[in-house]
């Protein structure tokens, strides 16, 4: 007979002080962002598995917890991800316009190894979507330069990255694109003898394994490590225009005082329907990621194929919460 005191792993009841300091840091910054221009938006738990996440449905579904309906004898699904959600309610609208939206909800996730429980966690989030990007990158940043002085975090590093550069890079390697999600997964863990091991077994030559492994050493100090992921660009002749785009980046960052920025060529925070800047917050102690965003593109509509631009961030506020004892 089971425990009636027992909750699956990585589940969890909250009680106060905890549920108190949650509800009225979720109105803060909600109310902050409808004061930015964000409409605050609300967002299913249960989705058919079938179309969850639209683009990005292998991986969300993977993600996600599902079961089945016994009314439409279809299979559900409980959301792993709010991001994709938001997207789809932008496609609803057809429009070009720039739409900025702000968001509040429960996600739950599938543990990705079996060292690593289920995740079930409060989040709260903004998205623009938009067809020009003047002045996007700004605003994104300006938000989440309010967001960290609200929150009262100070002991954190932001890393930044640009999964396009990496895109390219794997193009000009010649790396099959069902072979990358693979390759991208051994890239992020680090690990450069399970990469030798990998590209051995792809028939890759030396050449990649250096420009990889070099890729995987651009961790650190901006400044710095900038000069040695344009000198990989500049040898396999990268669009000169992506370089540029992390670099403003970061200028607009420094711009909002946002302090502790590495770049990390590796780091996919987040899923993998990013196709630009991505970013992530972290505390250095606990290594626990507390703010994920970036950019990314969805088709406009079934019957248009021009794809529309957006880009945002999330913030997991229980962890944040109990970073601060609160």
């Amino acid at each position: 007979m089971s425990d009636f005191w027992n909750l699956p792993d990585g589940v969890e009841e909250i009680v106060p002080p905890l549920s108190t300091n949650l509800e009225k840091t979720k109105t803060y910054l909600l109310d902050y962002f409808q004061n930015k221009g964000f409409d605050i938006i609300f967002t299913p738990l249960i989705e058919y598995s079938d179309s969850i996440g639209g683009l990005a449905n292998e991986e969300l579904s993977k993600s996600s917890f599902q079961f089945s309906d016994t009314n439409s004898e279809k299979s559900l699904a409980l959301r792993p991800d709010i991001s994709q959600q938001v997207a789809r309610i932008d496609r609803r609208f057809l429009t070009e316009k720039n739409k900025k939206y702000c968001y509040y909800g429960e996600v739950i996730k599938k543990p990705r190894g079996s060292f690593t429980k289920a995740i079930s966690t409060m989040k709260v989030g903004l998205e623009i979507f938009y067809d020009s990007e003047t002045g996007i990158k700004e605003d994104i940043f300006n938000t989440l330069s309010g967001t960290l002085k609200k929150l009262g975090l100070k002991d954190y590093v932001l890393t930044i990255g640009d999964i396009s550069v990496l895109d390219e890079i794997l193009d000009k390697l010649r790396f099959p694109s069902d072979k990358r999600n693979k390759l991208k997964n051994i890239l992020s863990s680090r690990s450069k003898s399970d990469l030798s091991e990998f590209l051995k077994q792809e028939g890759k030559g030396k050449r990649a394994l250096i420009i990889l492994s070099n890729l995987l050493d651009i961790i650190g100090n901006y400044d710095h490590e900038f000069k040695n992921l344009n000198s990989i660009c500049k040898e396999l002749k990268i669009d000169a225009k992506k370089i540029k785009s992390i670099k403003q980046s970061f200028d607009v960052l420094k711009k909002n005082k946002i302090k502790n920025i590495l770049i990390d060529m590796v780091d996919f925070p987040g899923y993998s329907y990013h196709s630009g800047i991505v970013f992530s917050i972290f505390q250095p102690k606990s290594g626990v990621p507390l703010i994920n965003g970036g950019q990314y593109k969805t088709p406009f509509s079934k019957a248009n194929n021009k794809e529309r631009k957006g880009m945002g961030f999330d913030i997991d506020l229980i962890s944040i919460l109990k970073l601060q004892g609160k």
